[in-house]
């Protein structure tokens, strides 16, 4: 390591000690526009200065001497030391984890590599981000398998509401058992919930033994711990999170653990001039061209930063444990509920809006998008709204709220004062609807 990053790494350290949580991290080590309060770090993320920092000295290194960072091991030592540090946070065996852009792109590497056959079975549950399914149609048509969705309705209760529906997909399986991959978010984004992975694991592997397990950790590392040792003895093939989100590296940056026993069929989205049919798992992820890799060398930048804050369970202890009071708060304020209880919440929750369900459902629906709208517009906040499609039928209302280390108890109250103000609002907006209630 240079002179500079030396220097760098004892400027945080100096520089994080006795910093409290909240107001005063936020204004000194992220670059937040004044008055923005950004409740949405669960989509984004934000990156510390300092780490964006040393993301910096590196691509100086880059530019300086291109040859010797991109052909000649630059880049690839510094990932050499990052790995096994990053392993360590997810109790994985560092020879099992490779790096990537984003968990989407771990995704696509799996799900495309496999070797589906025509009626081959992919298990979802509705939960499931986007881009599952978005691929899962793209297989459908590439290769004619078939997506088997498990519908999970919130707000859920416990574990048993994303088990049960699991359980009856799987027993509804034919045999022999073509269900070649099933697929979880270990924490949910919309409704966010920490799902029972371990349990779904061995829910599947018990019904049809060689059907591969991928979980979904875009939400997990840096938010919630990850066991990949013991995710693996459960089932668990793959795993892949991002860096960006919780764990507050640069953008373009996420991990992939895989089994040894799939490692040789998994190609990363990008097949590069270096990867030959003999490369080896991590050669062929480490390089995929001529692009930035910065972001993959700060996740250690990242890691110092969080150590020098306390560690992850200073970190992960603040955030869930305010998640916990402001969603608890929040609610009450509210006159509503919390999509998940205490128990499935990670450090994002979903409150529902204090709108009456006896409203005609156009005008919860406008009532909504004036409450989402004018927090970013007159209250420079954000937050992620989303609507939730009952068992029942009927529709109900919601915004995702993150915890983070810059926010504190002050900041959450603000927020339900705003919502609170722009709600009254809806009154004039509604009121020419005679069936409406306020």
């Amino acid at each position: 390591m240079d002179l500079r990053l030396n220097l760098f790494f004892v400027h945080l350290s100096i520089h994080c000690q006795g910093i409290p949580f909240g107001k005063p991290t936020r204004e000194k080590y992220f670059q937040f526009q004044p008055g923005f309060l950004n409740f949405n770090h669960g989509g984004f993320g934000a990156t510390p200065l300092l780490v964006r920092e040393a993301q910096s000295g590196f691509v100086d290194q880059q530019e300086a001497q291109p040859t010797a960072w991109f052909a000649s091991g630059g880049y690839q030592k510094i990932l050499s030391e990052v790995r096994p540090r990053l392993a360590e946070m997810m109790n994985a065996n560092s020879s099992d984890v490779v790096f990537l852009d984003d968990a989407s792109s771990g995704l696509n590497a799996v799900l495309r590599s496999l070797p589906w056959q025509p009626q081959d079975v992919m298990l979802l549950t509705s939960a499931a981000y986007a881009v599952l399914p978005n691929t899962g149609k793209w297989l459908q048509k590439r290769y004619g398998i078939q997506i088997l969705q498990a519908e999970v309705h919130f707000p859920a209760e416990s574990a048993e509401t994303i088990l049960e529906p699991v359980e009856q997909a799987l027993l509804e399986l034919p045999q022999p058992c073509k269900l070649r991959l099933a697929v979880f978010d270990h924490v949910s984004s919309y409704p966010p919930a920490i799902l029972p992975v371990a349990r779904l694991a061995r829910m599947v592997k018990a019904r049809c033994a060689e059907t591969l397990v991928l979980l979904d950790g875009a939400h997990a590392l840096g938010q919630v711990p990850i066991d990949m040792k013991q995710l693996a003895e459960a089932g668990v093939d793959a795993y892949v999170t991002d860096g960006h989100k919780w764990l507050m590296a640069p953008k373009g940056s996420g991990a992939l653990w895989a089994s040894r026993s799939i490692q040789d069929i998994l190609e990363p989205a990008i097949i590069s001039s270096d990867n030959a049919p003999t490369t080896k798992f991590q050669d062929r992820f480490d390089y995929i061209g001529t692009r930035d890799y910065t972001s993959w060398c700060a996740m250690g930048a990242a890691l110092d930063f969080r150590e020098m804050l306390g560690g992850e369970e200073k970190i992960q202890g603040y955030t869930s444990q305010l998640a916990g009071w402001a969603g608890r708060m929040m609610a009450g304020a509210f006159g509503t509920e919390t999509v998940v209880p205490l128990t499935m919440t990670p450090s994002m929750f979903a409150v529902r809006l204090p709108i009456p369900s006896e409203w005609p459902t156009d005008a919860q629906q406008r009532c909504a998008g004036v409450i989402a709208g004018g927090l970013i517009e007159k209250y420079s906040t954000q937050v992620i709204s989303f609507s939730v499609h009952q068992k029942s039928g009927n529709v109900t209302h919601w915004i995702r709220v993150s915890s983070q280390i810059y926010l504190e108890q002050q900041d959450f109250l603000a927020l339900t004062h705003a919502v609170l103000t722009l709600r009254q609002s809806c009154k004039s907006r509604v009121g020419g609807l005679g069936s409406v209630v306020v």
